[in-house]
């Protein structure tokens, strides 16, 4: 759903990013004083496993013509909180698109307020009301689903309204809503799925990471919980050149659906066919993503002194 630069006004594409400079400042203080210095420690990699499942395209089943991605940011905020979750995020959104061109520059801060701050705080919010104070399985994977298909509509309504304010493009608003919710409901629940497998693999190996779960001991220790998701990065970005598909994202099928626009009046990010490139480029991309957040992560264990409180 990187929205590219060539729907945007620049009124529209210069106030959403002074908005999420200055979201930004304020979460990244917010998040240094409540994130515990564990979960600091696990940012890097966590932003490393999400940068690999955002580049792997799966073709929907319905619409067919349509293709969708793991934004996140509903995983990231259970685990590390609202505020660390759109840092991390927002890592990942900056590097794809200084360094891999995916979402354009001048739409950056459009693609950070409703990829990384919308979600990370909606789904928190959606994800903590559903599944109570003490958290059963049950309760945490229905939770997550659910905050996972709310924030996605959101996240895509959010497009939708930015693109319309704009006017670039002749696009019909509730025609463009229309195709834009209902492509990412699909999407919302394939990304509601694999969140809520990634929690019941972290409540097994690690319970006390997700908030609110009670009892129990940690099966892993941090240094092999972090192999685990180092290992399952890899996988996932070696298995790029092997199964994304080059059909158009849902933000792409959305103006197709919607307007007569030809390919050559928008620049969109639809993937070629992939090759074993863009596995290399996956892991290399990765491997940044952790390196970068790691460094934050440092800053924010400084900050705070090692006496956080977990979100």
């Amino acid at each position: 759903m990187h929205m590219p630069n060539e729907i945007l006004s620049l009124p529209v594409a210069g106030g959403s990013f002074a908005i999420a400079a200055v979201g930004l400042g304020t979460l990244c203080r917010v998040a240094s004083r409540t994130i515990s210095s564990e979960k600091a420690s696990l940012m890097g990699i966590f932003g490393a496993f999400i940068f690999a499942a955002q580049m792997l395209n799966l073709p929907l089943p319905f619409p067919p013509g349509a293709s969708g991605h793991l934004t996140g940011a509903v995983l990231l905020a259970i685990v590390l909180g609202p505020a660390a979750a759109s840092v991390v995020m927002t890592s990942v959104i900056i590097i794809q698109c200084l360094v891999f061109q995916d979402g354009g520059l001048l739409a950056l801060g459009c693609n950070i307020i409703n990829l990384a701050i919308v979600p990370s705080f909606a789904g928190h919010t959606i994800y903590h009301l559903i599944a109570g104070a003490r958290k059963t399985k049950f309760r945490i994977y229905a939770a997550s689903i659910i905050a996972c298909i709310a924030a996605t509509i959101l996240s895509a309504a959010l497009v939708s309204i930015e693109t319309a304010i704009s006017g670039v493009i002749a696009v019909p608003f509730v025609t463009f809503l229309a195709f834009m919710s209902g492509v990412h409901f699909v999407i919302g629940i394939f990304e509601g799925v694999i969140t809520a497998s990634v929690l019941a693999y972290i409540y097994r190996a690690r319970g006390d990471l997700i908030n609110g779960v009670a009892g129990g001991s940690p099966r892993l220790s941090k240094a092999a919980f972090i192999v685990t998701l180092a290992g399952a990065t890899i996988i996932i970005a070696v298995s790029i050149s092997l199964v994304a598909s080059a059909k158009p994202d849902g933000l792409e099928w959305s103006l197709q659906q919607s307007t007569a626009v030809s390919s050559e009046s928008i620049e969109t990010s639809t993937p070629g066919p992939a090759n074993g490139w863009t596995s290399l480029a996956a892991v290399a991309g990765s491997a940044l993503t952790m390196i970068v957040i790691w460094l934050v992560s440092k800053i924010f264990a400084n900050r705070g002194g090692g006496k956080c409180i977990t979100p």
